[in-house]
């Protein structure tokens, strides 16, 4: 049974009204919404047709919801299932739209593109503007390097650029027809702004050819049919006359605006969230600002869930200071609204949730400059050492980006130890992707000696993974690194005996050349067919696993997509694709193991590898927080330098954050100074990303129980420095704790 705190007991005594609730994290937010929701629909005050919605971010939010209240209603000898709804906000968006289609101008057979057909599309979009208006880029480039010899760069940049310009054009209810009269009428004549709508028209043209609207189009769709119609908005305001909101932190404003129609009749709504945990304003429309203002509201009931048993005392005083110093000392003024009050509470002691007791060494600081290399081999070193010491434990090493997490992969299984991941790709993808790139890298350059060597070097290890083979592999290797003409080897005809004769080879050595030798030669006739065949020929050839097999059609598939994207790519184009996959640089969707509903007890001896984003909401007995220097966590001073400001764009200016700013401008009718507003965006950017990766510093932190360790790299260039944050943190660990670090 449910045994709740001062706080939870407030929460769980609602019975009408606004309500915004503040929870820090580990406070049982999750618990306490599933328990009113049970309340509720055991009190009287839903009739027979009516029902609780309850509103989250993601899906295994929403199951996990579903659960809980199912357990919580067979306490009151209810049914589960019946009486409210559980769903996610694009969900329920979905659910309005697809009642009444033909309100929204949609046929009943309409289709959701998901974000990796949204992507297709848009790369495609971007792929065709770049074509015919390379001037415009040249224009944006340092005078020594020419957009043409780094496309893909700047293909990248201008896909990001549109993505976040029709993101929030759709957040801001503005059509493609909509702003090109805006931006006629402003008379401000601003490259990036006519090219993100001219994206944006042939992105929604595509989507309306194969009668399909993304995520972004069902919440503005959705709005738009409840504010038009009001006879069908009234019969859901009857249907859910309370709204139950579960990390509101991370809505937009068209999302609240959303909800708050829904509740406008009754004006029951209930939000709960932590604006300290708003980690994804980079990737969305999201605002924690609109939660702040929510809970400060007149007519709201304000309530703060402080109390927490997840961590330590020492982690949770680490946590707080950093919301404490932010706050009140960050050196820059405008950060100091990054993180706010509440702080976290330890539970009270008869609380069925304690705290974990203290250990001498819970918290480390690892107080050395690394070089990148050395700070995975010395956190993976140290996780293996622990993990096997703590077998009934779990553990995390949690890092900034994907990259990086890769990397420690990597470490990890070459010290065989056990590993999940939690990135955007698996480690058996980017291995596939090696091979295959490897491959293709040879037949694409086959006078390379380098790429004769590791072509050769990714199918032996494939076929003759086996000690007996060690020396003759190893013969083979130093007569190939000899050969000033590798090409004559593998693809011609008597390339076999040319390489037979080099040496004095063994028979052992011998059946190793004739498999390889043969292999090359049947993929010589690959190369003419279409790129996805030709993964698939080389990936039959040579992968016999099902998983891996399955990796290189995914993996065909993704190429031939690539090719619609850009018709004129050769080999060498597909080789730097397949090298994107193998470090780990974007998202293969369908290829890494699904995160939703993770469950860390679930890997126990094990060490999870994930990116501080996908941490949230989970917790591990120890957690490694990596690359927390100047790069990774700014703090806008002038040392700093930042992910968005592109080495090939001129003067370190932010141009997707230009984009945005005028396109924000116009949205709110403000007609600004050009240069201006340039200059202004490049600055308010760095603020809010400061602002950002402070908050995810400290999601990292209250995601350990019971230890925690720092640590940090110098950078690619051996240009970073300790985080100003992180170094703030030591400071007081060290002035405050008695213990040698």
């Amino acid at each position: 049974m449910f045994n709740p705190r001062p706080g939870q007991l407030e929460v769980s005594e609602y019975t009408h009204g606004r309500m915004g609730i503040t929870a820090v994290p580990g406070s049982g937010k999750t618990h306490t919404l599933s328990f009113l929701a049970a309340k509720l629909i055991a009190s009287d005050l839903l009739e027979d047709d009516q029902e609780i919605l309850v509103v989250t971010l993601v899906n295994s939010a929403a199951n996990n919801f579903t659960a809980r209240i199912s357990e919580f209603l067979k306490t009151y000898g209810l049914i589960p299932g019946i009486g409210y709804r559980v769903r996610t906000l694009h969900g329920l968006a979905y659910d309005i739209v697809r009642e009444q289609p033909h309100l929204a101008g949609l046929d009943n057979q309409f289709s959701i593109a998901d974000e990796r057909a949204s992507n297709d599309i848009l790369a495609l979009t971007a792929a065709n503007w770049m074509r015919l208006n390379n001037e415009i880029l040249t224009s944006y480039s340092p005078d020594e390097i020419l957009p043409s010899d780094i496309k893909k760069y700047w293909g990248q940049l201008i896909q990001s650029i549109a993505s976040s310009y029709i993101r929030l054009a759709k957040d801001s209810q503005l059509t493609p027809t909509d702003l090109k009269e805006l931006i006629n009428n402003s008379k401000v004549n601003y490259d990036l702004l006519n090219m993100g709508n001219h994206i944006y028209t042939e992105y929604q043209r595509s989507l309306q050819d194969r009668g399909a609207v993304d995520f972004n189009d069902l919440i503005r769709l959705a709005y738009s049919i409840l504010i038009n119609n009001p006879d069908f908005l009234s019969r859901l305001q009857s249907r859910w006359p309370i709204i139950l909101e579960d990390e509101a932190q991370d809505s937009s404003r068209i999302q609240e605006k959303m909800l708050a129609l829904l509740s406008s009749r009754q004006n029951n709504w209930v939000r709960v969230g932590d604006p300290n945990q708003a980690i994804f304003e980079t990737f969305t429309t999201a605002d924690p600002d609109l939660l702040r203002d929510f809970v400060r509201r007149t007519d709201v009931h304000a309530v703060n869930l402080p109390h927490s048993g997840r961590s330590t005392k020492s982690i949770i005083d680490l946590a707080n200071f950093l919301i404490l110093w932010t706050k009140n000392e960050h050196p820059v003024k405008q950060l100091r609204h990054a993180l706010d009050k509440p702080l976290i509470i330890p539970t009270p002691k008869d609380d069925p949730q304690p705290n974990p007791y203290n250990k001498p060494d819970d918290i480390f600081f690892f107080n050395r400059a690394l070089k990148p290399q050395e700070e995975i081999e010395t956190v993976a070193r140290s996780a293996k050492k622990w993990i096997r010491a703590n077998p009934g434990k779990t553990a995390a090493i949690l890092v900034p980006r994907n990259y990086r997490g890769s990397k420690i992969v990597e470490e990890l299984a070459r010290l065989n130890t056990p590993c999940v991941e939690l990135l955007s790709t698996s480690k058996a993808t980017r291995d596939a992707a090696s091979v295959l790139r490897d491959i293709l890298r040879f037949f694409a350059s086959p006078n390379v000696r380098r790429n004769l060597l590791n072509a050769f070097n990714s199918i032996a290890a494939i076929l003759y993974d086996n000690d007996e083979y060690k020396d003759g592999l190893i013969h083979i290797r130093q007569q190939l690194n000899k050969e000033t003409r590798p090409e004559k080897i593998f693809t011609q005809p008597d390339g076999v005996n040319y390489l037979l004769n080099m040496s004095d080879f063994n028979e052992i050595e011998k059946t190793i050349i004739n498999t390889i030798f043969m292999i090359f030669i049947s993929w010589q006739r690959s190369i003419l067919l279409p790129i996805d065949e030709m993964i698939i020929t080389i990936g039959s050839d040579i992968f016999h696993n099902p998983s891996d097999l399955a990796l290189s059609h995914k993996i065909a598939m993704v190429l031939k997509k690539s090719l619609d994207y850009y018709p004129e790519w050769q080999l060498p184009d597909f080789c730097e694709e397949l090298d994107a996959i193998t470090q780990n640089k974007y998202r293969m969707y369908g290829f890494s193991e699904e995160d939703t509903g993770f469950d860390p007890d679930l890997h126990k001896g094990k060490i999870v590898v994930s990116t501080m984003h996908k941490a949230k909401g989970l917790e591990w007995d120890r957690v490694y927080l990596m690359s927390v220097n100047n790069y990774n966590f700014p703090s806008a001073l002038e040392i700093d330098s930042y992910y968005s400001e592109k080495w090939f764009v001129r003067d370190q200016r932010n141009l997707e954050a230009e984009t945005l700013e005028r396109l924000s401008s116009l949205a709110n009718g403000e007609i600004t100074d050009v240069q201006l507003s340039i200059n202004n965006a490049t600055q308010k950017a760095r603020i809010d990303y400061c602002a950002e990766r402070l908050r995810l510093l400290y999601v990292g932190i209250t995601r350990a129980r019971e230890e925690l360790i720092f640590t940090w790299n110098t950078g690619r260039k051996n240009d970073c420095v300790e985080a100003l944050p992180l170094q703030k943190l030591r400071e007081y660990w060290d002035n405050n704790y008695d213990r040698q670090q």
